[in-house]
């Protein structure tokens, strides 16, 4: 099971750094989404786009024209920013906001959901509460290892699970990883993705039958402005490869949307995971 996903923020995000101004990104961004639509037409494969709800007010346009190509709609927040530095009352307002005003523009029930920067944690298990109240059905943000801004580490499961929460249920597909040397690997999107050689993501295909890709126009846009910073390393390497990579990986590989994994996944038979 091979799922794809891309996570649509920049529209909105590069607004919060020098990247250049208006002008000179959204022709780049809007290039690079109109390329990952016609890759995905051409190897008849149907994607699930997480995207920032105030994208729906702001740039219209952009989730029309993904949801016109038939291609799935989650919500990745209303502003990006991160559960690890929200109140509950904070995150249900973030949340109604960003899935009403994405459903009011596509006309469509939005269940689906990712945090920004799988920002999900061990301290704030209380999302999923939220979540379920707001009507998400499926959640795709938990990364079961440690990294900046969340990550999960105690969380056990890499494939699918249905998660147990104050009496309540939702269906979770963790960030997906392989295991070497006593560690987790992740390898499927982002950085991660950028920064392996790509035989190596292959063998690592190889050893794992469920793989959750995720990717960001960032993680190919080789003209964007760059913003120095500690992070520097981890934004940049590989950036100028990654997109014939990525269009590499989808050719060599079967994915499919997140709602399709849904439909085939065995539900009484996956763990239940009470959190």
């Amino acid at each position: 099971m091979n799922i794809i996903t891309f996570d649509i923020e920049e529209w909105y995000t590069y607004e919060l750094y020098p990247k250049g101004g208006k002008d000179y990104y959204l022709p780049i961004i809007n290039q690079y989404l109109d390329d990952i639509l016609d890759l995905l037409d051409e190897i008849n494969t149907k994607a699930t786009f997480f995207c920032v709800g105030i994208i729906a007010k702001t740039y219209p346009e952009v989730i029309k024209k993904i949801n016109a190509r038939g291609h799935e709609i989650g919500c990745h927040s209303n502003k990006h920013i991160l559960l690890t530095g929200m109140t509950p009352a904070a995150f249900k307002l973030d949340t109604k906001t960003a899935i009403s005003d994405i459903e009011n523009l596509i006309g469509k029930k939005v269940a689906y959901y990712r945090a920004p920067a799988f920002s999900i944690t061990e301290k704030n298990k209380w999302a999923f509460d939220v979540l379920i109240e707001e009507g998400i059905t499926t959640d795709c943000s938990i990364f079961p290892s440690t990294r900046s801004f969340g990550g999960f580490p105690s969380f056990k499961d890499g494939k699918p699970v249905v998660i147990n929460t104050n009496g309540k249920q939702i269906k979770e597909f963790p960030i997906s990883y392989v295991t070497w040397l006593g560690k987790r690997w992740m390898f499927s999107g982002g950085g991660y993705f950028r920064f392996f050689p790509y035989a190596l993501t292959q063998k690592m295909m190889g050893n794992s039958d469920y793989n959750m890709a995720y990717f960001h126009i960032r993680d190919f846009d080789s003209k964007q402005k760059y913003v120095y910073s500690l992070r520097f390393f981890q934004s940049y390497y590989g950036i100028k490869t990654a997109y014939p990579k990525m269009v590499q990986y989808l050719k060599d590989y079967k994915f499919m949307s997140l709602g399709e994994a849904i439909n085939i996944t065995d539900w009484p038979a996956v763990p239940r995971v009470n959190l």
